[in-house]
């Protein structure tokens, strides 16, 4: 399982490495470390998560740690601009919310696997000190080079276009490299972009006394609409927290250049059988995309909950009918259909635009006993002048929304 989840090339650690440190005899810490930016997670995350079960079943510990310090200083990784940094009774609700999701994956019913900690305990808060002291801060900093930290891409990006890099930026690699030390880290599952930040922790690990960290990246695909990555601000991934019609109707969006990509990563159907799959529907890549929202589906939910979403969405597709289960998004009663598109569902003013220009955002006017449905083309004057609260609301084909 691990081979499929794994981008060995980019890895720190190898395959014969990985092997040593399973066969070490001992417990290992499995270091999950993760920045509470916002409430949801995706099947991104997931992968990240299933990796960390495997190993969890094989009788090793899971540290998942909340980053409640570093995320109020705000990771620069992959930002060409300054990352906003987030309230603190923000973070306080996000992080009850990323339990309760990882709980559907990780395993918490076995004390000696799983150990939760929040970087809060070392590194303080804007209330109350941490342990960690300015001198031993600064002890830190003085193995660190201002060249490395600058060797970043998304540093050099600034710097071209004489853009602000902050102190608090520069300072957030050295953070999360010194997590893994008080938490003892043997290895970490991460995305390619927190290899930077994950190697910064070797100096600090032997510094201390403590063995370098295996790291291993997982693979990173793009979002649904085929930019970068799944992003909750970008509007373009699949909830891990979306009911089981949702996750099927949100896979059904995915661009058909990218199902086989998300079949290898996001699936654990049998390689050979995806491969009979591809040349079976290689003429009718909807129905190819259907088998993917299904074993997503499956693999989250089991078998009975894919069956019923698919039917549903059959349903709907032939019969112009809206899904009997629809996720409800959380509004002010003050608030427009623009802005609950952007703040409740993450889109983009351009997102916006674009789905307008292209007759891909309607109000649902009214919803008939059988699920049929009138709708009514919606336009900017009219998502600026319309309350959200109430609205049912369809983007795309397949994407309906109930604002409340």
């Amino acid at each position: 399982m691990l081979d499929r989840l794994i981008d060995w090339p980019t890895s720190l650690t190898s395959r014969e490495d990985l092997k040593k440190v399973l066969s070490d005899g001992r417990q290992m810490r499995i270091k999950f470390g993760v920045d509470i930016t916002a409430r949801t997670l995706h099947i991104g995350h997931a992968v990240n998560l299933r990796a960390i079960r495997h190993l969890q079943d094989l009788g090793h510990k899971v540290v998942f740690m909340l980053g409640g310090f570093t995320t109020l200083v705000g990771d620069p990784t992959g930002k060409v601009v300054a990352r906003v940094a987030q309230d603190r009774d923000e973070v306080e609700e996000n992080k009850r919310a990323f339990i309760d999701q990882i709980k559907s994956i990780i395993r918490f019913d076995i004390p000696d696997r799983i150990e939760i900690r929040d970087n809060t305990e070392w590194w303080g808060t804007p209330e109350k000190h941490g342990r960690i002291t300015v001198g031993h801060l600064f002890e830190l900093l003085r193995t660190i080079t201002v060249t490395n930290l600058l060797s970043r891409d998304m540093f050099r990006e600034r710097m071209k276009k004489s853009d602000p890099i902050y102190a608090s930026e520069f300072l957030y690699p050295v953070l999360q490299g010194y997590d893994s030390v008080e938490m003892q880290s043997d290895l970490t599952i991460v995305g390619t972009d927190q290899m930077f930040n994950e190697k910064m922790a070797w100096e600090f690990q032997e510094a201390n006394g403590q063995k370098r960290q295996a790291v291993f990246c997982t693979k990173i695909t793009p979002g649904l609409d085929g930019r970068d990555k799944q992003s909750k601000s970008l509007g373009n991934y699949v909830g891990l927290a979306f009911s089981p019609q949702e996750k099927f109707n949100s896979t059904m969006l995915l661009l058909d250049g990218l199902v086989s990509q998300w079949f290898d990563v996001y699936t654990e159907a049998d390689p050979r059988q995806i491969s009979e799959w591809k040349t079976e529907f290689d003429a009718d890549p909807v129905a190819m995309k259907k088998r993917l929202a299904f074993c997503i589906v499956e693999l989250f939910h089991g078998r009975e909950e894919a069956e019923k979403a698919e039917s549903e969405f059959d349903s709907r597709k032939f019969k112009k009918k809206v899904p009997s289960v629809i996720g409800a998004k959380s509004v002010n009663p003050e608030d427009t259909i623009r802005n609950a598109l952007m703040t409740a569902l993450g889109r983009k003013a351009g997102d916006i635009r674009d789905a307008i220009s292209n007759n891909a955002l309607n109000l649902i006017t009214k919803v008939n006993e059988d699920g049929s449905y009138e709708e009514e083309k919606l336009d900017m004057m009219k998502i600026s002048a319309i309350k959200a609260k109430g609205a049912l609301i369809r983007w795309g084909k397949n994407g309906f929304y109930r604002f409340e």
